[in-house]
């Protein structure tokens, strides 16, 4: 009886959950860490932004050695070097300690995070893989939207040394379980074709287009709780509430992209949507709309905003022509992706210094219509356009003819056998 490739999957797609609440560690506890280690408010910005800065410099260059050392062995170590980091973040006793911790997380994350989708595009195809890309999509809100949520209750509770400690312990397990679940794939030749042109310009294009979105979607989620304190007087603990329920509103976005994409819906058809996000972004910043109505047209932003990035990575198998093309094209997408995390904050924010809260929805407007554009080519390289089209480049070697300067690219594995060869 065959296994189903969702078993590797969903073990991969956890890996990047557990990776993504190691992102968002530091925010609950940011109080305390102000007060134990005397820091100011910028020290404790960079503690946070460190991790995407690595990416943000690194991405493609990542993307290059994992190409080498292999995807998911580089998945098990960046999860491996995530714990061993925080378990240090979590002794610190000076800002300098913590900030050098989470840089070297920062790495870890970045393996995860370029390796993660490379796993399942090589243990999956045909609409299987564009479903299940769309899912780790999802993993970045899912991660953060538990770090809210769990980091919300137990930081109040406990310490911060022993809150960061504990997030240690998810990626330190999932990376001896990776070692053990998932059966070993052959390496792909590392190749460095003269006409390979189309493939960056199409990876460019998604990148660009995550980073964009992902500008969009985090920066709605940082400038939300000023609004919700300054503007509609709320609690912190509403406010928090608020905050975690919309980031849960990206990951569930993120499953309607793997729902839809399974079932053979146009990830073309899906780029329209896009026009939601400026548009509930006028409620979502309004003080006069009640805070329930409010509350959820920001969730819609970022609904949308989590099913258009989820789509992203669907469409990233049909941006390459060669396998050994993905890994670096995620590399592309990561690094990008970064920069948006990075510039959405203050980006946000002048708009907001210079015209209000009404900027907000033209700033979204702008950079959400440029990741919605950029997606719908990422999208049309198909020759589809279909969540199966999608897989089309990657699946090539299963028949008889492949297209001129293709080489046969790595199939997925035949689960239907047991493998004793682990990583």
């Amino acid at each position: 009886m065959s296994t189903s490739p969702w078993k590797y999957v969903v073990a991969t797609w956890l890996a990047g959950v557990l990776a993504a609440v190691g992102l968002g560690a530091v925010s609950p506890a940011g109080s305390a860490l102000r007060s134990s280690l005397g820091l100011s408010a910028g020290a404790l910005a960079w503690t946070t932004s460190s991790i995407t800065a690595v990416s943000a410099v690194l991405g493609i260059p990542a993307g290059w050695w994992i190409l080498r050392f292999g995807a998911h062995r580089a998945l098990s170590w960046g999860l491996f070097v995530m714990a061993v980091a925080t378990a240090i973040s979590a002794t610190a006793g000076s800002w300098g300690l913590l900030l050098g911790s989470r840089v070297a997380e920062g790495v870890g994350y970045l393996l995860v995070f370029v390796a993660g989708p490379v796993v399942i595009t090589r243990m999956t195809q045909g609409g299987i893989r564009s479903a299940a890309l769309a899912l780790w999509g999802t993993c970045v809100p899912m991660g953060l939207a538990v770090s809210a949520a769990l980091g919300g209750v137990l930081a109040s509770q406990w310490t911060w040394n022993r809150w960061l400690a504990l997030t240690a312990l998810g990626p330190l397990i999932m990376a001896g379980v990776l070692t053990v679940v998932l059966p070993r794939l052959p390496r792909t030749p590392v190749q460095y074709p003269h006409r390979a042109v189309g493939t960056w310009n199409g990876a460019l294009r998604l990148g660009a287009a995550y980073g964009s979105l992902s500008l969009v979607g985090v920066a709605v989620v940082m400038v939300l709780p000023v609004f919700l304190t300054e503007h509609r007087e709320v609690t912190p603990t509403v406010a928090g509430t608020v905050v975690a329920l919309v980031c849960l509103g990206s990951a569930i976005g993120g499953l309607a992209a793997s729902w839809l994409l399974r079932r053979g819906v146009a990830l073309s058809s899906l780029v329209p949507l896009g026009v939601v996000m400026p548009v509930a972004c006028l409620p979502a910043f309004s003080a006069e709309i009640p805070l329930a109505v409010s509350g959820g047209a920001a969730t819609l932003v970022l609904l949308v905003d989590g099913l258009l990035i989820s789509a992203v990575f669907a469409a990233v198998p049909a941006a390459v022509s060669r396998a050994e093309h993905v890994d670096v094209a995620n590399g592309i997408l990561n690094q990008l992706g970064s920069v948006g995390m990075l510039m959405g904050p203050p980006v946000f924010g002048l708009a907001i210094a210079a015209a209000g809260w009404g900027a907000v929805a033209a700033a979204t407007f702008v950079f959400g219509g440029l990741g919605t554009v950029l997606l719908l080519k990422g999208a049309r390289t198909s020759a589809t356009g279909t969540a199966d089209g999608v897989s089309r480049s990657l699946d090539a070697p299963r028949r008889a003819h492949v297209g001129e300067g293709s080489e046969p690219l790595l199939k997925a594995p035949d689960v239907s056998k047991p493998n004793h060869n682990r990583i």
